[in-house]
């Protein structure tokens, strides 16, 4: 099972046709937790009341990629949303996403309109894809849980979201192994665990997450690279982990880097073919691959985006 087979299990259980029911949800009411980061290589070491299930992220295991997904029940080929830098092509130019959404809502066709959901969000991420739906914000992390606690509480609610950045947040400054992630994942999980221990008779509540990490040892600079310059002919887009390009040729130097796939293989990995590049770049582990000024800002200790397991098998809990 991937997220995106979760999404459709969601959509069928909200729309009430069923067609693509499974074995989780069991429930007319239900809630999606989504804790950032918690990677299977974090939750397996984490005391849990219930023993997860190992499935998988979506490629790219982006964070937006894993939201578009989760919104449409579309594979990421197929909504087109490739990560943080995707190739606007009417434009011609490549839009950072990071810096849209706190501007502006980008319009996704997300079945969860027209239903009794609402969506517990950090406030810094409300202009989102999520403008057509009810979205409470929150502020800190002891507000977001008692916002969670009231939109249960709420028998209005058919279907309940929940999304909490902190384990990603640490994982990205002290690598996903650090006792400042590990001690953030236990305490995260713990504040849930008691929540859905009062609330699994009413909900079928499902804990999972959108990526793992990596731990990163080395960052390219790209723009360091006079080989890779005099190749490329038009600037990479997606992310540090999944870079892609436009080329009418391959690029030979950025097989030092990492496996460079081409479009029919790309379009294999993210399931369709709405804004795929025609070259993709998966580094080598524990390596980030950068060519933006921005992204060069970042230090990174933990990553993802790419294929390695600790970035695309994640935790499902199911309380019930």
């Amino acid at each position: 099972m991937n997220l995106h087979d979760l999404s459709r299990e969601i959509k069928s259980v909200l729309k009430e046709d069923k067609k693509d029911v499974g074995n989780i949800v069991h429930k007319d009411r239900m809630s999606l937790i989504l804790v950032d980061g918690l990677g299977w290589n974090i939750a397996q070491r984490l005391n849990t009341s219930v023993k997860p299930e190992k499935i998988n992220s979506i490629f790219p295991s982006i964070t937006v990629t894993v939201f578009a997904t989760l919104l449409t029940a579309k594979r990421p080929g197929e909504h087109g949303i490739l990560g943080w830098r995707i190739y606007d092509r009417e434009e011609g130019r490549i839009l950072n996403l990071m810096k849209v959404l706190k501007e502006q809502s980008v319009e996704l066709d997300t079945f969860f309109s027209n239903t009794d959901s609402v969506f517990i969000m950090p406030e810094v991420a409300t202009k989102s894809m999520m403008s057509k739906l009810k979205v409470i914000p929150y502020y800190t992390y002891w507000d977001g849980l008692y916002k969670y606690k009231l939109a249960l509480e709420n028998k209005d609610s058919k279907f309940v979201f929940f999304y909490l950045p902190y384990v990603d947040a640490m994982s990205h400054l002290y690598g996903p192994f650090s006792s400042p992630t590990l001690e953030t994942a236990s305490e995260v999980m713990g504040s849930l665990e008691k929540i859905t221990n009062v609330y699994r008779e009413s909900y079928s509540i499902l804990i999972t997450s959108d990526h793992g990490h990596v731990q990163v040892d080395r960052s390219v600079n790209l723009r360091e690279d006079e080989e890779f310059l005099r190749e490329m002919e038009f600037p990479p887009y997606g992310d540090a982990r999944s870079l892609m390009f436009k080329s009418k040729r391959p690029l030979a130097s950025l097989s030092k880097y990492g496996t460079l796939y081409e479009r029919e293989k790309v379009e294999e990995l993210v399931g369709g073919t709405n804004n795929i590049p025609d070259y993709l770049l998966v580094p080598f582990d524990n390596v980030n691959v950068v060519y933006w000024k921005d992204d060069m800002e970042h230090k990174y200790k933990g990553s993802h985006g790419g294929l390695t397991k600790d970035e695309m098998e994640i935790p499902l809990f199911v309380y019930e």
